[in-house]
């Protein structure tokens, strides 16, 4: 029994079931990752989990917040699907709250190609190189 209970816990610590974040932005005001497991490719949209870890918090007390983005990399193009908002860093806990979630009627508008600043581009090579 205390062999089947070690080889358990050796089985568990091997293969742990978690996100596996990329930091890809840096900078005085938060640190930006991406989930590389969750990356799911569409019909040539890829559609990724990214998450802001924010030095201080935000006006609304959040720490964090984690974007359900879709990347359309043939036009560089993104936009944000879903917010989710965390008064804790690295998207941790059970206090949260859905700041946005858009249903699918609205998916073609609101895509952000115009205007891109630094950390657009870094965002859209890094998601479209996967």
């Amino acid at each position: 029994m205390k062999n089947l209970i070690l080889i358990l816990i050796f089985l568990f610590e091997a293969n742990p079931c978690h996100a596996k974040w990329k930091k890809v932005i840096e900078n005085s005001f938060f640190t930006e990752y991406f989930e590389t497991n969750s990356v799911k490719k569409i019909n040539k949209i890829i559609y990724m989990w990214s998450m802001r870890d924010y030095k201080k918090p935000m006006i609304d007390d959040n720490l964090s917040l984690k974007y359900y983005g879709r990347y359309d990399c043939a036009e560089m193009k993104y936009q944000f699907i879903s917010i989710v908002g965390y008064k804790t860093n690295m998207g941790k806990g059970r206090n949260f709250k859905y700041l946005k979630n858009i249903n699918n009627d609205d998916l073609d508008a609101n895509w952000k190609n115009s205007n891109l600043n630094k950390n657009d581009i870094l965002r859209l090579n890094f998601v479209c190189k996967k």
